[in-house]
């Protein structure tokens, strides 16, 4: 027995990790490379020119949760993009409670701080630091492991709320998607390797039992 228990808790934990690698998941947005098929950290077709861009699916056009300015260039600039705003907010919402990690997603397009003024951000008006300088035509995916105030208050509230304003800024930018999930980068072992280390653990333990039943014969 005291042999056994070893396997046991090391296919406890391998299971615990498979089980944390099937974290919920909130996209907000379609995840097509904003409508037309870029690639992740690519550059996109905006010619400076044309900055009325609109890729957005008729789903996106009548979103109220954000996905409205996804698919979209100067989404936020009155007279240029589709959206007459200047502010854009994106609302995860149905979080629930007990978030101890969370990681958020973006997938934008041509921020330039640095030339036109950062946009002011804040995550449940926790302010961020979003002075990108990605300059153009250029596509980034960034990832944000949320720190505990925010994961706080989304345990208060039930929601994320992500607002992007550039009252104080001239920038033209995009976005494709935006994805939340109640993990933090670099945590997550992948399924196929975590149920890999379970088969093993479960394996071990059957060669065990069939070695002391041949024994005990």
């Amino acid at each position: 027995m005291k042999k056994i228990l070893p396997l046991l808790f090391f296919a406890t934990v391998v299971l615990s990790v498979s089980n944390h690698a099937q974290a919920a998941v909130f996209t907000i947005g379609d995840d097509d490379g904003y409508g037309i098929g870029i690639a992740n950290n690519a550059t996109h077709p905006f010619n400076g020119f044309s900055a009325n861009y609109d890729g957005r699916s008729a789903a996106e056009m009548a979103a109220t949760n954000g996905a409205q300015f996804t698919d979209t260039y100067s989404t936020t600039h009155p007279g240029f993009g589709p959206q007459a705003g200047t502010v854009a907010t994106f609302n995860f919402s149905g979080l629930g409670s007990g978030w101890t990690a969370g990681h958020l997603e973006f997938d934008m397009a041509d921020f330039q701080a640095s030339t036109f003024g950062a946009v002011a951000v804040d995550f449940n008006g926790i302010v961020q630091n979003w002075a990108f300088n990605d300059g153009f035509p250029n596509t980034a995916l960034r990832t944000f492991n949320l720190e505990q105030a925010v994961l706080d208050s989304i345990n208060s509230t039930g929601a994320l709320i992500v607002n992007i304003n550039r009252n104080l800024s001239n920038d033209f930018y995009g976005f494709d998607y935006a994805r939340l999930s109640d993990i933090n980068v670099g945590t997550v072992v992948p399924v196929p390797a975590a149920l890999w280390l379970f088969g093993s653990a479960i394996a071990g333990l059957s060669s065990f039992a069939r070695r002391k039943q041949a024994a005990s014969a």
